[in-house]
C-alpha cells in the first residue's frame, strides 16, 4: 500500500510543489496545449499531470523534471543546483578548505614508531 507522501511533506514544500504545479499549468496554458498534448510530450498520463498541476508532492521527481522540461522550466532547477547558490554552503566551503595530512616529514624518525 502506498503511503500518502502530502502527510510525510512539510508545509514549505507543500507550498514549494503547489506554486511550481500552478506555474507548469500556465507555461501549458500559455502554448495553448490540451492537457493530452503535454502530456505525451512529457511522456507521462494525464493523471499524472493533473496531479503535477494540482502540486502533489507524490509524483515522481522524473515526472517533475519531464514537465518541467517541456515547458521551459527546467532551468529554475538547475540554477538551484548551483553550488554558489547555496549561500550558507558556500560559507561553510570557504571556512572549512580541505587540509591535507602532512605524514611523517616534520616528524624525527625516533619519534615515530611506525617509521621505518
Amino acid at each position: 500500500m502506498r503511503r500518502p507522501e502530502a502527510a510525510f511533506a512539510s508545509p514549505a514544500s507543500v507550498a514549494a510543489s503547489g506554486q511550481l504545479g500552478a506555474a507548469i499549468r500556465l507555461a501549458r496554458l500559455a502554448r495553448n496545449l490540451t492537457q493530452a498534448d503535454f502530456a505525451e510530450r512529457a511522456r507521462m498520463s494525464v493523471a499524472t499531470l493533473q496531479r503535477i498541476e494540482r502540486g502533489d508532492p507524490a509524483v515522481s521527481f522524473s515526472s517533475w523534471l519531464s514537465a518541467m522540461e517541456v515547458s521551459n522550466l527546467l532551468p529554475i532547477l538547475q540554477r538551484a543546483a548551483d553550488p554558489d547558490a547555496d549561500a550558507a554552503g558556500r560559507a561553510r566551503r570557504q571556512l572549512e578548505q580541505r587540509k591535507r595530512a602532512t605524514g611523517s616529514r616534520g616528524k624525527d624518525a625516533a619519534e615515530d614508531p611506525y617509521a621505518f
